[in-house]
């Protein structure tokens, strides 16, 4: 049984092709951003990596050569004048654990490849060993060099795709899916729970979920979602039902439709979850606090510096967040794209402390320590040079205390470097980040200002129309 997929990539292809040759240097921190593979500038690196290929055993390139596959794709798109828009594509195809050997998958992939792309387009097949099923990686140059048309990646091309593999299953008497059911994950979907994190989708059905399960009717449901923030679109202008009923979350750009969304969160199947016998417990209540006698204390008010700036930005994050309380949250009361943050809280939890520690307020003052550290780490590497000679220069006297004290300055030198360079980092995704964090923040305050509003108006409105029935009451 083989799975397929494959899709387009628009970043720069030298750094795909060296990802798939060499992630040693970027799975870590692309992984973190939950679809890296999905970046050309990695993919053929990741492809035919050491490791994963056994010793790049299992490597084939198609029309083009392993050591220039990046010059030749960029050369087929010079030679008919294409060299925008999507760069490549990446596909991968994954069997059953135990039901291939790495040399079938392998002459499986390679005949795939050959089939579908091979008397048109540069397609690098590597297979991958390291993990507990064999699969498949295909980097294939966006432009033809037959003739210099763009590959299209069609739904009738996805289609050719999964029958041919289907097709070459059977050959090698291999199983097939003959009825698939439901809609599969796309790749990023797939690495993001891999890694233990969360998709959007991931998100979305963790929302459903929760909102079923303190809900007894659709309206109820889509009050406690609309809290969260999302948005429904689920009639159309005449009233009718859409073909394609969707919701929204706060923060995307477009529906996300909700059969689409995986088995059990369909419309229907909620509709069926909520008709159902449903706990009405909050999934994540709130710590019970004991009632406290407050006395009138003897003592002068203790004044806490209000923090501004950089600091004042993440503490107020982490506060909307609800990190920083001592009482645990509700995830209701934390907004969709927030909530993608608690997967990253020990990343945000340093960044915070760091700003605090260094008493950073502004974008100038984090430039500033930059550079700063930057030139420290100049310094501690010349110094570390400087040691590694002394090291060779009294490793041949054969002085061992002397040895043993240099690698001990060496040792000591590394560590501060070390430190230095994750402030160096630290710099740099604050840098990155502040800005959306503040964009983040103002449209929360908003939303919440919004929220206030509406409720004096409920109030509003409550209270004259129990105001209206009194009167009728007495009047009768």
């Amino acid at each position: 049984m083989a799975v397929t997929s494959i899709w387009p990539i628009k970043s720069h292809l030298e750094t795909v092709i060296n990802y798939a040759r060499n992630p040693e240097k970027t799975i870590e921190k692309n992984y973190e951003g939950m679809a890296a593979l999905h970046k050309i500038d990695n993919v053929v690196e990741y492809a035919a990596d050491n490791m994963k290929t056994e010793e790049r055993k299992y490597v084939t390139c198609i029309n083009c050569r392993e050591e220039t596959a990046v010059e030749q794709f960029m050369e087929t798109k010079r030679y008919w004048g294409k060299t925008d828009g999507r760069i490549c594509f990446h596909g991968y195809q994954s069997f059953k654990e135990a039901e291939v050997t790495a040399e079938i998958a392998h002459g499986i992939g390679v005949k795939l490849a050959e089939r579908l792309w091979g008397d048109r387009f540069e397609v690098v097949v590597a297979t991958h060993c390291n993990t507990g099923h064999y699969h498949n990686h295909f980097v294939l140059n966006s432009v033809s060099c037959a003739d210099g048309y763009h590959f299209d990646n069609s739904p009738y091309d996805y289609r050719r795709m999964r029958e041919e593999s289907d097709r070459l299953c059977r050959e090698y008497r291999i199983s097939v899916i003959e009825n698939p059911t439901g809609r599969g994950k796309n790749y990023g979907e797939y690495l993001a729970e891999k890694n233990g994190k969360r998709s959007p989708r991931g998100t979305i059905r963790a929302d459903i979920d929760r909102a079923i399960a303190v809900s007894i009717s659709w309206r109820g449901f889509q009050k406690e979602m609309e809290t969260c923030g999302y948005e429904f679109k689920i009639n159309g202008e005449s009233g009718a039902q859409l073909k394609y009923p969707g919701l929204k979350p706060p923060g995307a750009k477009s529906f996300f439709r909700f059969h689409k969304l995986g088995a059990g969160y369909g419309l229907d199947d909620i509709y069926e979850r909520l008709s159902q016998e449903l706990s009405r417990t909050v999934p994540f209540p709130e710590e019970e606090r004991d009632e406290v006698l407050r006395h009138r204390a003897k003592t002068q008010p203790q004044y806490h510096k209000h923090m501004t700036g950089l600091q004042g930005l993440y503490i107020r994050y982490c506060y909307e967040l609800h990190i920083i309380e001592k009482h645990p949250a509700s995830a209701k009361r934390v907004s969709f794209f927030m909530r993608e943050d608690l997967a990253r809280l020990d990343k945000l939890d340093a960044q915070t402390r760091f700003l605090g520690k260094s008493q950073i307020e502004t974008i100038e003052n984090l430039m500033a320590h930059k550079n700063k550290t930057a030139g420290k780490m100049d310094i501690l590497a010349a110094k570390r040079n400087e040691l590694r000679n002394d090291l060779k220069r009294v490793s041949r006297n054969g002085d061992s205390a002397d040895v043993e004290a240099v690698k001990a300055q060496i040792a000591d030198t590394s560590a501060q470097l070390k430190t230095l360079r994750k402030d160096l980092v630290l710099c740099d995704a604050i840098a990155l980040r502040s800005a959306q964090t503040r964009e983040e923040l103002e449209w929360l305050i908003d939303q919440q200002e919004n929220n206030r509003e509406e409720e004096k108006q409920y109030e509003l409105f409550g209270r004259r129309g129990r105001t209206g029935r009194e009167n009728d009451t007495r009047g009768n």
